[in-house]
């Protein structure tokens, strides 16, 4: 085929991309209505996604600080190896995830608490650590995790280092030219780019990780030129066949009995783990029930949304021990992940989330404190949920939780998916769209009415 032909078979593609895409703005805009109108509250750190194609289709009161359960601390979501001959990346894919992460635990532990005092970095210093195939373990995390906190939940409680005070979405851990370990991060708070020398053991034990790695032509947006250069530099891109996202059941894990004051096992087992008591006064509002005790009140709605605000601050019911006068940024969401887990695992036979997993999307101010927000993930893809967006936004102020949001909703497997859009396809509806400089990421939206979601690309 001529190069004139080539070229007027690509424009050609392009403009019906573009058709298509106009063709779906009415539908895209009232899927995302719901989803648009909670991130105009100011809730939802994700307020910045942009659709752009869809395929056819009991417990003690107080909570003590720096509490975790091995099985459910945050884990990445993608994952680069970086080997003399290539990278490995792994996205989408929590399985193949875990396997790899977990033999990468205890290096990635003692190089956070090994670390020295950090020095800020030019971001093409960042960069070019990401391609000089020398070994590495590169993490994403999809939110915000303080490195206090990832510290503390990898190494098993070990002291907290005060050399690490910022929180990271990536971080890398490689060699130098000169065998030296360096960690490498981005600071969320500011977007500089930061790197800190750790333990020099480290080095054959990064060379031995990453030894048995065949490179599998993952790359991420910075290395691949003009086709893809309106994505944000980090997008990680793994070329071949377009990913085929499962789809998965959705449910209420707590449903409400319809009649009588019996309002089922699972209600009452999350009211026992939020420290009310089911036998305490009651009473059906026409969408949900409400558990009083004195002035504090306690609501769950038939969409399994729970809600709560303390009555008297001077007598919290949430009390955080060991909390800080001036609390830092890690010991806030150390609380406000030990106090989710209390809630997620109130079912004692499963998690209320299912398939799904939390992750800490970060923190935002509020007028007496800060809210912690925590999201759901399936298969490392963010869920947008509701119109709180979130899966928990939980309120501190005062040394106690004083308020607190949760969108319950428990997604069970189901089956593959479609295809997506290939990569170059989806980063040229993003640039049909004017949303240079996003993320291309997959991404579920559950607006609650239906019982199953599936995966769509979007922009962050």
């Amino acid at each position: 085929m001529g190069s004139e032909k080539r070229t007027a078979l690509i424009e050609w593609g392009k403009n019906l991309l573009i058709v298509l895409l106009s063709l779906s703005a009415l539908y895209l805009l009232g899927r995302t209505q719901l989803y648009e109108d909670g991130a105009a509250s100011g809730r939802d750190l994700l307020s910045g996604l942009q659709s752009v194609f869809t395929p056819a289709e009991p417990a003690t009161p107080g909570q003590t600080l720096g509490n975790w359960s091995q099985g459910t601390l945050p884990r990445p979501v993608r994952m680069v190896v970086l080997t003399a001959q290539g990278s490995a990346g792994i996205q989408y894919d929590n399985a193949a995830m875990d396997s790899l992460f977990l033999e990468a635990t205890t290096p990635l532990a003692d190089a956070l608490t090994g670390a020295g005092t950090s020095v800020q970095v030019e971001e093409t210093d960042f960069q070019a650590a990401l391609s000089a195939q020398r070994p590495g373990i590169y993490l994403d995390f999809l939110g915000r995790v303080p490195l206090a906190n990832l510290t503390a939940w990898l190494s098993g409680g070990r002291a907290v280092n005060g050399a690490l005070t910022q929180s990271v979405r990536r971080l890398l851990l490689t060699l130098d030219e000169e065998g030296r370990v360096l960690l490498y991060f981005i600071d969320e708070g500011t977007g500089g780019c930061y790197v800190s020398e750790t333990a020099p053991d480290l080095a054959d034990r990064l060379e031995r990780f990453v030894a048995g790695i065949s490179p599998n032509g993952s790359s991420f947006a910075f290395q691949n030129g003009e086709a893809f250069a309106s994505l944000a530099p980090y997008t990680l891109l793994e070329g071949g066949q377009p990913p085929r996202p499962g789809r998965y059941f959705v449910s209420d894990p707590v449903p409400i009995s319809p009649v009588g004051d019996d309002y089922g096992d699972a209600f009452d087992a999350l009211v026992q783990s939020l420290s009310f008591q089911p036998q305490s006064m009651s009473y059906r509002s026409r969408d949900g029930v409400t558990i009083q005790e004195g002035a504090e009140k306690l609501r769950l709605s038939d969409s399994g949304q729970v809600t709560y605000e303390a009555a008297d601050r001077s007598d919290p019911r949430f009390p955080i021990q060991g909390l800080s006068q001036v609390p830092t940024e890690w010991e806030l969401v150390g609380a406000a992940w030990a106090f989710a887990e209390r809630v997620f695992q109130s079912n004692t036979a499963a998690s209320l989330c299912g398939d799904a997993r939390l992750y800490v999307q970060g923190l935002e101010e509020t007028e007496d404190g800060v809210a912690v927000l925590l999201g759901y993930q399936l298969d490392g893809a963010a869920v947008a949920v509701g119109r709180l967006g979130c899966a928990a936004r939980i309120e501190i102020s005062d040394g106690a939780i004083t308020a607190f949001q949760f969108q319950l909703r428990r997604y069970t497997y189901l089956d593959q998916g479609v295809p997506v859009l290939p990569e170059l396809q989806a980063t040229a509806a993003l640039e049909a769209q004017n949303a240079q400089g996003s993320e291309l990421l997959l991404y579920y939206y559950d607006d609650l009415r239906g019982d199953v979601v599936a995966a769509d690309w979007g922009a962050f």
